[in-house]
């Protein structure tokens, strides 16, 4: 009798786990399962597109440094291996030259307390300026005492070598919307009856760099260089 009711209360329930086992999921846990999957996959895609654009930003702001770095490593490269040019007539080395002469302000009386143009001596004694200008046509300084791009307009940074024209210093990615440099001594140190003081020049600028992704990011640049040649006149 006992065997009787063991396999009849087994048999009922094999045949009840069956007819669960044949019922499968309803509609809405199909749908509740479907939603919470779609939520998640949507989610780690919102994710992992942030994280790349994260990833382009940072080195569109890497690429846009290091090229300001190489492009101010020239200026002062030039002055380390040169030296501070007090007397610049013109990078032609003519006042009828037909090149800018942004430089010729420097002749004979030094240069001012903050000025936009530099002029250099190369290791070869070639005449470098270095200037503030607009690079339109054709290519012009910026004007005494000019250290700011004015609003909507863009200024760069400028070199003019011996007889040839203007060159465009900074990559078309950027602009330069300040540029100052302090020079010291002001005056001509070479000269017997002005200061006996090694030449120093003080670069303050701020670039724009225009990224990749359409941001435009401000990037500020300040250095003080002295020129390596030592043989300033120690008498008159």
């Amino acid at each position: 009798m006992e065997d009787f009711l063991y396999k009849n209360i087994t048999h009922d329930i094999r045949i009840k786990s069956a007819s669960h086992l044949r019922q499968g999921f309803t509609l809405m846990e199909i749908l509740v399962a479907t939603t919470i999957f779609v939520v998640v996959f949507a989610s780690l895609l919102s994710l992992f597109d942030y994280v790349l654009k994260i990833n382009r930003r940072g080195e569109a702001l890497r690429q846009a440094s290091q090229g300001m770095r190489n492009l101010m490593e020239y200026v002062v490269k030039q002055l380390r291996n040169g030296q501070v040019d007090y007397g610049f007539v013109d990078p032609g080395g003519t006042q009828d030259s037909s090149l800018p002469a942004p430089c010729d302000q420097v002749r004979g009386v030094g240069y001012s307390a903050e000025s936009n143009v530099l002029g250099i001596l190369d290791t070869d004694s070639n005449e470098l300026c270095i200037y503030y200008g607009d690079d339109g046509s054709p290519i012009q300084p910026a004007g005494l005492g000019v250290f700011s791009a004015p609003a909507g307009h863009s200024y760069n940074l400028l070199v003019a070598k011996g007889s040839l024209s203007a060159q465009v210093l900074n990559p078309p990615n950027f602009s330069v919307d300040k540029l100052k440099f302090i020079v010291r001594p002001r005056l001509d140190a070479y000269t017997p009856d002005n200061p006996k003081a090694q030449p120093v020049v003080v670069i303050l600028a701020k670039f724009t760099a225009k990224l990749p992704t359409g941001e435009q990011v401000p990037i500020y640049y300040q250095t003080s260089v002295s020129t390596s040649k030592y043989d300033i006149p120690n008498s008159p």
